[in-house]
């Protein structure tokens, strides 16, 4: 094939000699089938399965950051807006009302908030809390 020029090659004496870069080349171009990389594979992929322990730990780390986040955000809240009283509600909105309730007890059991109830608009009682000073 080489005599023949199919193949990329050079004749040194006697010796035909062939260049790595040369033949990739070659095959590269002259291949009939689809791309490399646009083969799909004949066996689907296999993920692994997930252990309980993994799936719980990463339950566990999702609780640590929503309570973090619920803790930052009423902090930041009472800290810039220039309320005395919150609504729990509009806490309860963004982050539901287990974790907002887990947050108000530690932070009440911190002395940062105190809750109570007050009289709505129209009429009904809401849950309120305020900074504690």
């Amino acid at each position: 094939m080489a005599e023949q020029g199919q193949i990329p090659a050079f004749k040194m004496g006697s010796t035909w000699r062939f260049r790595q870069s040369d033949l990739d080349n070659w095959l590269e171009n002259s291949r009939s089938g689809p791309t490399v990389s646009n083969v799909e594979s004949l066996t689907p992929t296999i993920v692994p399965a997930r252990s309980k322990w993994r799936k719980r730990k990463d339950s566990e780390e999702a609780d640590v950051a929503i309570k973090k986040a619920c803790r930052d955000h009423i902090e930041s809240e009472i800290k810039s807006v220039g309320k005395e009283i919150f609504l729990v509600e509009s806490f309860e909105e963004k982050f539901g009302k287990d974790v907002v309730k887990l947050v108000i007890d530690q932070l009440k059991k911190e002395k940062v908030l105190k809750e109570s109830s007050h009289e709505g608009l129209g009429g009904e009682q809401v849950r309120v809390v305020m900074r504690r000073q």
